[in-house]
């Protein structure tokens, strides 16, 4: 009975991850420097509305993150998670920072491509290395796992914090606070802010100390509910931004969502893979709308729209036939998700 609920709970979080890397690609999908000189317009302002209206994805990654890692959580299992946190973040992170670094080092370089990449060839040299491979110099995109990858090294302190009664609550309240009052800025080379602290530690807060929060389910009318909030929630933050803004959007999410109907789907599964290519994808797709859509405001916002839906068409695919055709080759890029 255990093991049936563990399942459909993990189907639920796929689901949720999906949801949050489709936020994460319309985040990305900004198209500044096609259409650079529509800025200020009435197509750009909307452009960014729509982007703003994302912000809760990378939140909710740090929300789940934290609560897988910190779900049966002891001392003793540490060292174990550590080990699969290797697998799972750090190889990902060394190997595709490195693949991002030999691209950008090899096809600028090539003459039949020099007419359509706008970047000069990276510099092979070890400073360089050091650079793309360590600090993500080439592929800006995965800060989160170099962050994720921080914050999993300061597991004892968060399990310390959050795992007490009384002394947890009153971690979760500060760091409430400290997104409105942000009394210092973390160092840039971490990317840490304090409102992925705040989700991250919120999530840990559940796993070690409210699990059965997160594992309720509404009735129905109350999830129905909760599914129409989302866009007026979504239209209010447009006219008044807000850190409250994220919270709404996950706790509506997250409840609206019934464990018990969410089925097992590889199509969630992908949500990784597509992560680590989108930008790639994107690098195509956003040359070859610029090269065919006339060069307006409407086409600007046909071209965010629309590069996303573009991109899981064409990754989607792309990971159903490596994860079938070679399914090694999948495991190694993805970290065995």
């Amino acid at each position: 009975m255990a093991d049936n609920f563990d399942r459909r709970f993990f189907y639920k979080v796929n689901l949720l991850r999906f949801l949050s890397i489709v936020g994460v690609l319309y985040i990305h999908a900004e198209n500044y420097d096609q259409f650079g000189f529509l800025s200020g317009t009435s197509g750009y302002i909307v452009e960014q509305k729509l982007i703003g209206s994302c912000e809760w994805a990378v939140p909710l990654f740090f929300l789940l993150s934290a609560f897988l890692f910190y779900r049966d959580f002891s001392w003793g299992s540490l060292p174990g998670k550590w080990k699969r946190r290797v697998k799972t973040l750090l190889l990902p992170y060394l190997l595709w920072n490195s693949i991002y670094f030999v691209l950008f080092a090899i096809l600028p370089r090539l003459p039949f491509l020099s007419g359509v990449i706008n970047s000069a060839p990276a510099p092979i040299t070890a400073n360089e290395l050091f650079q793309s491979i360590i600090l993500h110099k080439y592929s800006g995109f995965l800060w989160f796992i170099k962050t994720l990858i921080i914050m999993t090294l300061c597991a004892p302190v968060f399990y310390t914090l959050l795992s007490k009664k009384w002394i947890g609550e009153g971690v979760i309240v500060l760091l409430f606070a400290m997104l409105f009052v942000r009394p210092f800025s973390f160092p840039a080379v971490t990317n840490l802010s304090w409102r992925f602290l705040f989700f991250y530690s919120l999530g840990a807060y559940f796993a070690l100390r409210r699990p059965q929060l997160l594992f309720r389910s509404f009735p129905r009318r109350i999830r129905i509910a909760l599914i129409a909030c989302i866009p007026l929630v979504m239209l209010i933050n447009a006219f008044f931004d807000s850190e409250l803004y994220s919270i709404f959007m996950i706790f509506c999410l997250w409840f609206a969502v019934d464990i018990d109907s969410v089925p097992k789907s590889s199509l969630f599964e992908t949500s990784f893979f597509i992560y680590l290519l989108h930008i790639l994808a994107f690098s195509v797709l956003k040359k070859i709308q610029y090269a065919l859509l006339p060069h307006t405001q409407a086409f600007m916002l046909i071209a965010y729209v629309s590069v996303p839906l573009l991109a899981l068409l064409v990754l989607i695919p792309l990971a159903y036939l490596l994860r079938r055709r070679m399914p090694r080759t999948y495991r190694f890029l993805t970290g065995g998700r």
